[in-house]
């Protein structure tokens, strides 16, 4: 799934509009971000096509006819390493050999990563937070500064996961951001209302 692709311009545009109208209420800056995947997990794909040799090595000693052709002995390491590798890259199937830690590991690094990115370390009174959404591995994250931390307990935010995470699994996603957004300016605008 294509990340840029996900939302229409119309519904780029409303998640423009509520990360602006939350904003207006809070001195905190709040930045929604969507990836497709984290990291590409190319051992998952490598891992498939040597277990697909293996096997289709396998069955060619067991039907090993010595005066066989030497192709159908090739052909079947060969196709059982390509079958292997094609099957791994099918997204399901490829999360599925992925352990629930490393997916954690992954979408909490690039989570960091992004909220470096964006300079939310940089706001005035440490009041940046990130909404993040990874579509491959199927996690949300939300990531606040230390100005924020020191005020708000880490499990306020477990509502604001739980709707977005909701709504992108019911193909709500536009929904499901502005709600985040939403939740979050609330949280903000009571600890950390606009100044003037």
């Amino acid at each position: 799934m294509n990340a840029e692709k996900y939302f229409s311009a119309e519904e780029k545009e409303r998640i423009r509009q509520t990360v602006a109208a939350a904003e207006q209420r809070t001195s905190g800056e709040i930045v929604p971000m969507i990836v497709a995947a984290c990291r590409p997990y190319a051992e998952i794909e490598l891992g498939g096509l040597a277990a697909g040799l293996a096997m289709g090595t396998l069955a060619a000693l067991f039907f090993h006819d010595p005066w066989g052709a030497v192709q159908t002995q090739l052909s079947l390491p060969l196709t059982g390493g390509l079958l292997g590798y094609i099957l791994c890259r099918i997204p399901a199937i490829k999360r599925r050999l992925i352990s629930n830690a490393r997916i954690d590991e992954a979408v909490h690094l690039r989570s960091l990563a992004a909220f470096t990115a964006h300079g939310l370390h940089y706001t005035r009174a440490h009041t940046g937070i990130l909404i993040f959404a990874s579509l491959f591995e199927h996690r949300v994250e939300v990531l606040a500064d230390k100005g924020i931390n020191e005020k708000v307990q880490p499990g306020t935010w477990d509502e604001v996961v739980r709707i977005l995470t909701s709504g992108l699994k019911s193909n709500n996603g536009c929904e499901a951001f502005c709600k985040a957004i939403e939740g979050c300016g609330d949280i903000l605008a009571t600890h950390f209302p606009r100044q003037p």
